[in-house]
């Protein structure tokens, strides 16, 4: 993962989705050898007994993601951001439509070790410490080479290096967070899915944490990450997808055409401001059911 892959991989254009015709979405700017992951009419229905009782949390759902491309789920709470990267990781099978992962099935994928993940609480043992949660993985699966070199190393670039004797209770929130990062990308996977994992930390560490995820991403592998923050969207992203209240399905879709590599400066600038406020008029509109 070389810093000096950084570059944007985005749409054109917006692309809005605001029927229940199935239109695909950004397929214009993505061939079909470049998409890395694809749905397809994607539907879940959580069931629980009684059909009265059913929740439709997405329908629908059409999503192409290109192979280099870090995109953004945003929309209210409850519209289906989690249950969609829960569709493309395997933890849920949808209920109608079809996931794809390289022109593959979701289950060759999780065969082949292709998703890294994510999730709010860092979920580190906590009787285990950095180091050995770091490469909690690895030692799982027997990968000797991830032990000795991409852990250590990765461990280093986040910031953790002389941490490896640490409990977790040791460790601030965003620090806890980093080994989690370094955990998904001990087995060097080809997709990254995140689920709001700077949401419980305070908001410098945030914007710090965002700007350590964008330097080891590098542009080299595609990044699923949901998120509630608007402005956090728009600092890491190629793509802000907008979902609409539940069922949740693709509202509209935002190019975020800021040069790489982004810093905090840039937070500042007319054009980030330009984009945060289009995403806050989508949004408001997902919100009041548009």
């Amino acid at each position: 993962m070389s810093s000096t892959d950084r570059f944007a991989v985005g749409s054109d254009t917006a692309v809005n989705q605001d029927g229940s015709d199935g239109a695909r979405s950004g397929a214009a700017a993505r061939t079909s050898a470049d998409v890395s992951i694809s749905l397809k009419d994607v539907g879940v229905i959580y069931k629980r007994g009684r059909k009265s009782d059913e929740v439709e949390a997405l329908r629908k759902t059409n999503l192409d993601i290109g192979s280099r491309e870090f995109v953004s789920l945003l929309g209210p709470s409850g519209c289906g951001k989690t249950t969609l990267l829960k569709a493309v990781g395997g933890l849920l099978e949808p209920t109608s439509g079809e996931v794809t992962i390289n022109g593959g099935s979701v289950a060759a994928a999780l065969k082949n070790r292709a998703f890294g993940m994510v999730f709010q609480n860092a979920t580190l043992l906590p009787w285990r410490k950095v180091l050995a949660n770091a490469e909690f993985l690895a030692e799982i699966v027997g990968d000797e080479e991830a032990r000795r070199n991409r852990v250590p190393e990765l461990l280093e670039r986040v910031g953790l290096a002389g941490f490896d004797d640490h409990y977790p209770h040791e460790l601030s929130g965003g620090m806890q967070q980093r080994v989690g990062i370094v955990r998904a990308l001990s087995l060097d996977p080809d997709i990254l899915l995140m689920d709001e994992p700077f949401a419980a930390v305070d908001a410098l560490t945030r914007d710090q944490l965002g700007e350590m995820l964008l330097d080891i991403w590098g542009g080299g592998r595609p990044v699923v990450f949901v998120t509630h923050s608007i402005e956090e969207s728009v600092f890491l992203s190629d793509r802000v997808v907008v979902m609409s209240a539940r069922p949740g399905r693709v509202l509209q879709e935002v190019p975020i055409e800021l040069p790489r590599p982004r810093d905090r400066e840039m937070r500042d600038s007319a054009e980030f401001a330009a984009v945060r406020r289009e995403l806050r008029e989508i949004v408001d509109r997902a919100q009041a059911g548009a």
